[in-house]
């Protein structure tokens, strides 16, 4: 949960300044760089569900799936 955020950052501020810079357009530099850096912060389900086997209990492990089955239902309508 460390290595892989610091990583990603590093990339990305690699890749702003000696790839990147002439091809982002300046009205969604924000934007692009804010998805860029949510999917290398961010941990996916399989991770989260993994820890959680790891460190949790049998209620926790249910919990935490059924709350990501409904974010997986809601997201086509929200999105």
């Amino acid at each position: 949960l460390i290595l892989m955020p610091l990583l990603g950052f590093a990339s990305v501020v690699f890749f702003r300044n000696y790839v990147w810079h002439d091809f982002i357009p300046d009205d969604i530099n924000g934007s692009f760089y804010l998805v860029v850096l949510i999917v290398f912060l961010t941990p996916t389900a399989n991770n989260v569900m993994v820890m959680v086997e790891l460190g949790g209990s049998g209620s926790m492990k249910e919990g935490l799936a059924r709350c990501i089955a409904w974010q997986y239902a809601a997201a086509p309508i929200i999105l």
